[in-house]
């Protein structure tokens, strides 16, 4: 059965400088792969990425103007109703579908799944479904879905995100505070950003698509829309490219993004691939493998080895694994190589044990390392991840300060003229500093990017040493965990055993005593 992380992203199309792009039209030309103008920036955006597109639509409820299923009016609207500099328009999700699905199932059920999830709740969508092919050939079929986040009104007109609601007196009169404004506090008119949401469309995505294999009859493959973290897996997410990122690395240009996704993919793999971790040397072929395995054993009079050997033989040549997997194999994503005879009995010759009393000395030695190793694992990888935002903070806030170094080089008239010729360059310096500084963990406050920078790329080359450590760790308490295992399988394997014998022996003797009474019977008539 092979199980699938559903794959899924959210994001907020807005004006501010914390979403992501600033146009619903361009986000709407992408997806559709046409091209469309933007009434509120005039300008023409153009598709650019070269996927194929399977199909798309727009999906209203009834009470929408029907002329919003052109998605140049939907969108064109979604902007004119939005007046401040910072609003959000609209919300972007992507989810990953799967690929022995028929693009007119696949229409089909992303249909159902908007209409369900998000037009019944007042929302209007527009929807994408995509086709792209990688560099290694590999399919990736995936639906984008654009929706509104004003709703609509009875009379068609948009509605409000939010609304004032006012406090009152004794006396039924609005409470005004010291600054004269009147107190009162700001509630939704819709739950359509509740936290819980992307979460809840998640699993009602991957419901739906194991339902559907069902009906079909692909009993191979099931999805799963928890995370690694929610699923006890000890493995780092990868980063969305974005659209630029992603066209410089199919052009073989290497990017920030892409590179930090290679390191991720390849320290996922330590865990991924562990067995590989613990090698000394990695034999070319797997007959060679075996064969070292092999003289191993009849080299060596090992107890754990005859346990591995006895197991697999009973067993299809693997080994057995917990029904409830322990602390340390539930760590392991990819948990084939302890199924391994020959893997295991190598990792077991490499680690120089002879008796299970040699491991379990091992063990409580090393879970003890362990602590320390995910300790130290994980505080250099948060240490890493924090100095990284703070840098790509700095390297927002950096374009501005400039502007603020000049005005004070100046004084009086002059001063205040610089100010006024320079109000975005200077809120911009305020806003991106405090955004900054409000980030600092450190005590004094201070902005120091060279000190970080410094930082940063020692924990750049410390951190793969301090996963590398921690997921060698892993894999041999692992590995022990399953030895511990089998100990007890090949117990219960020879007392079945034992027993079937012992079941056999009296059958055939049951069936002698048949025998010898027939014949004594036969004897008997014949006289």
């Amino acid at each position: 059965m092979v199980v699938k992380t559903v794959s899924s992203r959210a994001s907020i199309i807005g004006r501010g400088a914390k979403c992501r792009g600033k146009s619903a039209v361009e986000q709407s030309a992408y997806i559709s792969r046409t091209t469309l103008y933007s009434e509120y920036y005039g300008e023409k955006f153009y598709p650019k990425a070269a996927e194929d597109l399977v199909s798309t639509g727009v999906m209203l409820p009834d009470h929408a103007p029907r002329e919003y299923m052109d998605h140049a009016v939907l969108w064109n609207s979604v902007e004119k109703v939005e007046k401040h500099a910072k609003a959000q328009l609209c919300r972007l999700n992507k989810y990953s579908l799967p690929n022995w699905m028929s693009y007119e199932l696949a229409d089909k059920f992303v249909r159902d799944f908007i209409k369900r999830n998000f037009v019944s709740k007042g929302m209007c969508a527009e929807y994408a479904i995509h086709d792209s092919v990688n560099e290694k050939g590999e399919r990736n079929l995936h639906v984008h879905i654009l929706l509104t986040m004003r709703p609509i009104l009875e009379n068609g007109e948009w509605g409000e995100k939010s609304r004032k609601v006012y406090k009152y007196d004794k006396d039924g009169n609005k409470i005004k505070k010291k600054n004269g404004r009147y107190d009162c506090t700001t509630e939704k008119t819709t739950d359509w950003d509740e936290k819980g949401n992307a979460k809840k469309w998640r699993q009602d995505l991957v419901d739906s698509i194991n339902m559907v294999a069902d009906e079909i009859g692909i009993e191979d493959e099931r999805w799963e829309w928890r995370s690694f973290k929610d699923r006890g897996l000890d493995i780092k997410p990868t980063i969305h490219l974005g659209e630029k990122a992603a066209a410089l690395e199919r052009k073989g240009i290497h990017t920030d993004k892409g590179d930090y996704n290679r390191e991720v993919r390849y320290l996922n793999s330590l865990i991924v691939k562990a067995v590989e971790v613990t090698r000394v040397k990695a034999d070319k072929a797997v007959s060679g493998v075996k064969q070292v395995a092999s003289s191993v054993v009849k080299a060596v009079k090992n107890e754990i080895l005859d346990v591995i050997r006895a197991v697999a033989e009973r067993n299809y040549n693997r080994l057995k694994l917990p029904v409830t997997l322990g602390e340390y194999i539930r760590l392991i994503s990819d948990r084939e190589p302890l199924h391994d005879r020959a893997g295991m009995e190598k990792f077991v010759h490499n680690m120089g044990w002879t008796t299970f009393e040699d491991m379990e000395k091992y063990w409580s030695e090393e879970v003890i390392r362990f602590e320390t190793y995910k300790k130290d694992s994980e505080a250099k990888w948060e240490r890493k991840c924090y100095l990284e935002e703070l840098m790509e903070a700095y390297e927002k806030y950096e374009p501005y300060i400039k502007y603020d170094k000049e005005r004070w080089t100046l004084k009086g008239f002059s001063r205040k003229i610089y100010e006024r010729k320079h109000i975005p360059e200077l809120e911009s310096y305020n806003f991106f500093r405090q955004e900054l500084k409000d980030m600092i963990k450190e005590p004094d406050g201070k902005i120091t990017p060279k000190k970080w920078r410094k930082e940063l790329d020692k924990l750049n080359e410390e951190y793969p040493k301090a996963r590398s450590t921690y997921s060698r760790s892993v894999y041999r308490l692992a590995g022990i965990e399953v030895l511990r295992h089998n100990r007890i399988a090949l117990t219960q394997m020879l007392e079945n055993e034992s027993r079937q014998r012992q079941r056999t022996v009296e059958q055939s003797r049951s069936q002698e005593q048949v025998q010898v009474s027939k014949k004594k019977k036969d004897r008997g008539m014949s006289l």
